[in-house]
């Protein structure tokens, strides 16, 4: 579902995956729009590697060389279909097993292609919703009346759970 924080949760993620001394955390989006060689391009400015005149093979060889044998974290947002991230050159199937791939995407199938493992974000309950209102608002101007009140009460019933919403 769009809009249930999906990417708050990667960007936490990435966050917390800094601290954990991991030598190289990249946090991309990918996009319904995305292509092989955007994710390539996006990688290699990611790790501070030049773009320019690279051919995709060339990029698939840097990025790969790049993150052999180092300790590293990938988190794609919104993915929209299957990607072979070995073609992207992240070095998935050698010796290295020191990384992490994480990544969001509304389709179960992407999930099962890729062959990942499932968390399923769920929309919040409603005296969740109604929480994270309360938290979003200046307390002093929701309790001023009852109206404004009731009012956030409804707005936070109407937006069905989904904290983009709220």
């Amino acid at each position: 579902i769009g809009g249930v924080g999906k990417t708050t949760l990667l960007k936490r993620i990435n966050n917390f995956m800094e601290g954990l001394g991991y030598e190289i955390v990249i946090f991309m989006v990918v996009s319904e729009n995305g292509s092989i060689e955007g994710i390539q391009k996006d990688m290699m400015i990611r790790l501070g590697m030049k773009v320019e005149n690279t051919t995709y093979l060339q990029r698939e060889g840097i990025i790969r060389r790049c993150l052999n044998d180092k300790k590293f974290v990938l988190l794609l947002d919104d993915i929209w279909k299957e990607w072979d991230l070995e073609e992207v050159g992240v070095p998935i199937h050698g010796n290295n097993k020191n990384y992490k791939i994480i990544f969001t995407t509304r389709s179960r199938s992407v999930c099962d292609q890729m062959q990942a493992k499932r968390i399923k974000i769920e929309r919040l309950n409603s005296e969740e919703a109604w929480e994270l209102f309360k938290t979003t608002v200046d307390e002093t101007i929701l309790n001023s009346t009852i109206e404004i009140k009731r009012i956030g009460e409804q707005v936070a019933q109407e937006c069905g759970g989904l904290p983009l919403a709220l």
